[in-house]
């Protein structure tokens, strides 16, 4: 099947079997109508792609007798690297990717547009510009977003720079996702737990959930870190609840779809009072201790 990726103004009329990223990219991103955020953890960017990739799956896939001869993927007035983001997503779905163009008064042509799913994380130096669309500069340090550009898979990957005597992140843990990095340059300090740990080019640190397992890189040897971060979330939409814990700051934050909230980690505890006390009605109050309440079919709590 060949997938075919189009500017509407560049269509006299709209395709039969079509997907209106046109519409789609101003419904999701009404402020950056046209461009690429510069950032690939934006999540109203990030549920763009995913639409794409669904619409994608309706049309296509390796395992199937049934396709189209073509799809048309309409798209706004993108520049190079919008354009070239689309057509990466599309690689994954058809190994025939063309762009369709309409030269001023000339007859409309079919340029070639399949892109590899690859990136080299080693060099800065060179990026398509889709990559450098994605290229966030900080004070901290410069972050490169792989993603969406590698697909809408449940890993999420980016590498950083973190300059000297600097940090990117808190020293943090999560609930909800698995969590690895591979040094790709520098030598700096790794923090876990309670732990210091020196590494260098090739260490691949792991960082899974279930021990609640901390990490931090400190660019302390003087000169700059560079690192590929990858999290394995629980979903492709990157949306499950994710529990987040900074020891250093004594905050626990909640996020995900339905959450938005922090905590101070005194106010975490035991789970002990609620499972004995589970079948009685009471209401929990700020400083920990409960008050009675009337609660349908318990009875109330009294001690």
């Amino acid at each position: 099947m060949k997938i075919v990726v189009a500017r509407k103004t560049d269509l006299k009329e709209i395709p039969d079997v079509v997907i209106r990223l046109d519409i789609a990219w101003k419904l999701f991103l009404p402020n950056s109508f046209g461009r690429i955020p510069n950032k690939g953890n934006d999540r109203d960017f990030m549920s763009l792609t995913n639409f794409l990739w669904n619409e994608l799956g309706k049309f296509s896939g390796r395992l199937r007798n049934d396709l189209p001869e073509k799809l048309w993927i309409m798209v706004p007035d993108l520049d190079e690297a919008g354009f070239r983001y689309v057509e990466r997503i599309a690689s994954m779905w058809s190994d025939e990717v063309v762009q369709y163009q309409v030269p001023g008064d000339s007859s409309p042509v079919e340029k070639e547009a399949w892109i590899s799913p690859t990136t080299d994380v080693f060099s800065d130096k060179s990026l398509f510009p889709e990559e450098e669309a994605l290229t966030l500069n900080e004070p901290e340090g410069t972050t490169r977003y792989l993603m969406p550009l590698l697909g809408m898979g449940r890993a999420f990957m980016r590498t950083y720079w973190i300059g000297k005597d600097s940090t990117y992140s808190r020293l943090h843990s999560h609930s909800a996702v698995d969590e690895y990095y591979l040094v790709l340059s520098g030598q700096g300090t790794l923090r876990t737990g309670a732990k210091e740990v020196s590494v260098k080019p090739g260490t691949l640190i792991s960082k899974p959930t279930g021990p609640d397992m901390t990490s931090q890189f400190i660019a302390d040897r003087g000169e700059e870190l560079k690192i590929l971060d990858i999290e394995v979330w629980p979903d492709a939409t990157r949306t499950a609840k994710d529990l987040v814990y900074y020891p250093d700051h004594n905050e626990v934050l909640l996020r995900g779809i339905g959450w938005s909230n922090s905590l101070p980690y005194e106010s975490i505890m035991s789970a002990r009072d609620l499972d004995e006390n589970y079948d009685l009605g009471y209401t929990r109050n700020e400083d920990g201790s409960w008050s009675p309440k009337d609660v349908p079919g318990m009875k109330r709590r009294e001690k």
